[in-house]
């Protein structure tokens, strides 16, 4: 599977979560190419509620992602069951690779930290806000993929959002929404594997 493709429907198709990256460097302008795909989506009445911190500093990310491997550790610990031992291989594969995740999130040379700011009428607060800025975030992943990089959304910044704060001087009108880790992957892309369409389309009202 190649690592580069404009066709947009072959990198929705391809674009797997990617947990693992080498250690090349992203350069600047590609990274700001990648942001500028998230300002062009559409938000609430077009208010661009939204600014997007990118992280390339090794001890910032170093600090930052020992906080997080602190953060899971606490959260599930005595709570979640050894990867190993779960049956279901889906499951399982999905548990490996978020411990693998957590474990090395300063690995991504990259992390960019969408924020909702100043949100306002239409949706002011909660899920509708989100519906301000997640198009955002997936313009940038899907973005991402034909530049041959890899991207994984995750949300571990309620957890470390003092820390976080404070490392990244983040204002009080600006709240950090997710944390997307970003690099060349060392690890393949897709296809992903979904349910077929028929299992979630419904046509003229809702077909159990």
């Amino acid at each position: 599977m190649s690592n580069r493709t404009t066709d947009i429907y072959e990198v929705m198709q391809t674009q797997r979560a990617i947990r693992r990256w080498t250690d090349e460097p992203v350069d600047r302008e590609t990274i700001e190419r990648i942001i500028q795909a998230g300002c062009w989506a559409p938000s609430g009445s077009n208010s661009q509620p939204w600014g997007f911190l990118v992280v390339t500093d090794d001890g910032i990310r170093e600090r930052l992602a020992a906080a997080i491997r602190e953060m899971f550790s606490a959260r599930f610990s005595g709570d979640m069951p050894n990867p190993d031992d779960i049956d279901d291989p889906t499951t399982r594969r999905m548990m490996r690779g978020a411990f693998n995740l957590f474990d090395n999130f300063a690995a991504a040379p990259v992390w960019i930290i969408p924020c909702l700011v100043r949100v306002q009428s239409p949706a002011p607060e909660g899920l509708l806000a989100g519906s301000s800025i997640y198009p955002s975030i997936q313009n940038m992943m899907l973005a991402a993929r034909p530049e041959g990089l890899g991207t994984v959304l995750t949300t571990p910044q309620d957890g470390i959002m003092d820390q976080l704060r404070e490392e990244l001087r983040i204002p009080d009108n600006a709240t950090p929404v997710a944390m997307i880790p970003m690099g060349y992957p060392n690890a393949n892309f897709g296809p992903v594997t979904r349910q077929p369409l028929d299992t979630f389309l419904h046509w003229n009202g809702w077909n159990d």
